[in-house]
């Protein structure tokens, strides 16, 4: 089952992976970092669900 990891960065920026059942990263926020928690959290939830999916992809 996948996995959602919210975590700070040393940088003090918050990011996202989703890592698969065998621990193997499946998508991250690609580098970009958030602010805030709430944000990135916000984010990777969305891209998770599919809220960004092309039409008929989701």
């Amino acid at each position: 089952m996948p996995e959602l990891d919210i975590y700070q960065r040393t940088d003090h920026r918050w990011a996202w992976r989703l890592r698969a059942g065998n621990g193997e990263i499946i998508a991250t926020d690609g580098g970009q970092g958030y602010e805030n928690e709430a944000d990135c959290r916000r984010t990777a939830t969305a891209v998770v669900t599919g809220l960004y999916a092309p039409k008929g992809l989701a």
